[in-house]
């Protein structure tokens, strides 16, 4: 869970109305946001609920946490991209409550167990949807059809799985937003594509959904090397070699690529470092996707004006252990 991303400073009142602090419009009683410019009424109040939602989400009391999340939603317009997030918040945490329902310590600790096993069935679920979508089923076969013909059956399987579970990881994240998102599609040669049905999404969480396909792809790929190391099957290190080659593609910080959003919520300093890691680790891996990160990363660090204000620690995180374990693996898996 985090905080509230782009809440605005709080209104002041008026006679039947308030005055948004930004632009001076008066806003009628029942509006919840500036019609001007959008700034929210409450800002002050959501923070405070995000903060207290948050902590009783760490500290396990999922109870109050949605209490917490309900008073915050009352206080947003339905249409904005903070409803929709809460609103998703708020279905997490019934699922968990659903799990966990009884007041007694033994069975809170029965929950405890199951709680971590039944979020991961629900998420692998949601993986697995899109291979009910035709389109997705149908471009995925194709797929499968010309790589088979290329590198054989395995290698092809190994190749369209990995790059599907990549894709689905940023559905995922799209939906844990609330944001509606179709299933991936595949072009034979260039991978896969989501479409975002003309959604703007704020730095963090468009940070959040696009590093959320590499991590996903870091799965797959730690998943094939260990059965490399286990069976010492050839094919296995092939596809977790490549499944680190293409996630490290996908974070050159450049165009609508994925690291592309995840440099959208770094400040300079971040961006800097991130520069300077990737340098260093393209020095001793000599891994090339690693330099074209580096320039990349060089690019938003000194020609971009969009760097953030605000650190943000998590996606700076997320985006420094991508690549230090991409390139581990790259570095394990004998291609």
């Amino acid at each position: 869970m985090h905080p509230l991303p782009e809440l605005e400073p709080q209104a002041t009142e008026a006679p039947n109305g308030v005055t948004c602090p930004d632009c001076a419009v008066f806003i009628p009683p029942p509006a919840l946001s500036c019609p001007q410019c959008h700034c929210l009424l409450h800002a002050a109040e959501l923070e405070t609920l995000s903060r207290k939602a948050v902590a009783a989400s760490n500290g396990g009391d999922f109870a109050a946490s949605r209490s917490f999340w309900s008073q915050a939603v009352a206080l947003l317009p339905a249409e904005s991209i903070q409803y929709k997030s809460i609103r998703a918040r708020i279905a997490d945490l019934d699922a968990k409550l659903a799990v966990a329902p009884g007041p007694s310590r033994g069975w809170k600790k029965v929950a405890g167990g199951v709680g971590p096993i039944a979020l991961f069935l629900w998420k692998f679920k949601t993986v697995l949807l899109g291979l009910t979508k035709l389109g997705t089923l149908l471009s995925m076969l194709v797929s499968l059809g010309v790589y088979w013909s290329l590198y054989g059956w395995a290698f092809a399987l190994g190749l369209v799985v990995s790059i599907y579970i990549h894709e689905m990881g940023h559905v995922v994240e799209l939906r844990r937003f609330g944001i509606p998102a179709g299933a991936p599609m595949f072009i034979p040669g260039l991978g896969a594509i989501i479409q975002l049905r003309g959604v703007s999404l704020p730095p963090v969480q468009d940070s959040r959904i696009g590093l959320a396909g590499p991590l996903y792809g870091l799965g797959t790929a730690i998943f094939c090397l260990a059965l490399y190391f286990i069976t010492g099957g050839k094919m296995w290190a092939v596809i977790a070699h490549l499944g680190g080659v293409i996630n490290l593609f996908n974070l050159i910080p450049v165009w609508q690529l994925d690291g592309a959003r995840g440099f959208h919520s770094l400040t300079r300093n971040q961006r800097g470092i991130l520069l300077a890691l990737a340098g260093g680790l393209w020095w001793l891996s000599s891994t090339g996707f690693l330099l074209l990160i580096a320039i990349g990363a060089a690019y938003q660090l000194f020609f971009r004006k969009d760097a953030a204000q605000e650190p943000d620690h998590v996606g700076f995180m997320q985006f420094a252990g991508l690549l230090a374990a991409l390139t581990v693996v790259t570095a394990l898996a004998p291609a």
